[in-house]
């Protein structure tokens, strides 16, 4: 890519693709980042500013798009196709609108930590995008009680009687750590005060380690689904990688820009250079960043000076 060709494609990113939420001048300041400690100056800058032409952003419109998508695809087609077998294979649209909204009105959505997270916000959306009643929407703390028999905490019991499925949300899962971290005690627990219950998970995007985590026995059994998949082509170091193929972006080097961003990356987030648990992820959202994206695009620089293209909310714990 020209110079002429790089400064055209982004402009036209920032304009439509980027929703304008990124400005020329915020471009500009991300390239003056990278200061040559790797390659010469504008080598960096030029190998920067190409590879943020690679990168992979949904704005607020494609990210409602996108619920509405998982909602259909993933939660209301597969219920009712059960729905279909469970009334001997009928295809009265009648019947199955009514087992259907049955089905639903049983069903709680639940996001992935407290209601100030990621998952939580775009549960907002999700309800509103697929015109659900808000009654189907619960927090953790809400939706389970501990239950304590002879002073001891046995298990997490269902404050709801009506409801036998629970939807676990959320936007991406990167490596699993996080999720599982959090969720597989409150599920044993949940599992032991309500055997009977329905768990699944549901979420936009997730890697393809991470979704096998949640699909592990102790965790969602098999049902935890996503939207799309990220396997390791996802990911730009590797050998398979598909943002850069060969002979279409000129003088690019990936070994060049893998130098400079494990460099950067390891000063701006020390022992997670290619973000969280190596996640080598390109990727963004309008409302978020993932750790597991590269933190040359969304480090604040508070631990050195460093303007940022894409900004990471961090959690404050």
């Amino acid at each position: 890519m020209t110079p002429a060709d790089i400064d055209r494609t982004l402009r036209s990113l920032a304009e439509h693709a980027w929703d304008r939420e990124v400005t020329w001048s915020q471009i500009q300041a991300w390239a003056g980042n990278f200061t040559g400690q790797t390659a010469p100056v504008d080598t960096e800058r030029d190998h920067g500013l190409v590879a943020l032409t690679r990168f992979i952003y949904f704005g607020k419109r494609l990210v409602r798009e996108m619920l509405r998508s998982l909602y259909r695809d993933h939660f209301e087609a597969p219920l009712i196709q059960r729905v279909r077998r469970n009334c001997l294979h009928t295809r009265d649209a009648a019947i199955l609108k009514s087992h259907f909204k049955q089905e639903l009105n049983t069903t709680r959505f639940v996001g992935v930590g407290n209601p100030s997270e990621s998952g939580a916000h775009l549960l907002y959306y999700f309800r509103q995008i697929n015109r659900l009643s808000k009654e189907l929407f619960v927090d953790i703390g809400a939706a389970f009680n501990d239950v304590q028999p002879g002073g001891r905490i046995a298990g997490l019991q269902a404050t709801d009687m009506s409801a036998n499925r629970y939807v676990f949300f959320d936007d991406v899962v990167g490596s699993g750590v996080q999720s599982t971290t959090y969720l597989s005690h409150k599920l044993r627990r949940i599992r032991k005060a309500n055997p009977g219950l329905d768990l699944r998970f549901m979420c936009l995007f997730a890697t393809t380690t991470g979704l096998s985590a949640l699909n592990g026995k102790n965790m969602f059994d098999g049902k935890a689904t996503c939207l799309f998949e990220l396997d390791d082509t996802y990911k730009v170091f590797n050998a398979l990688q598909r943002y850069f193929p060969q002979g279409l972006i000129g003088s690019f080097s990936v070994q060049t820009f893998e130098q400079m961003v494990r460099h950067y990356g390891q000063i701006l987030f020390p022992n997670h250079a290619a973000g969280y648990k190596d996640g080598q992820l390109m990727l963004g959202f309008t409302h978020n960043t993932p750790d597991n994206t590269l933190p040359i695009y969304w480090n604040e620089g508070r631990k050195t000076a460093w303007s940022p293209i894409f900004v990471r909310y961090d959690k404050v714990y």
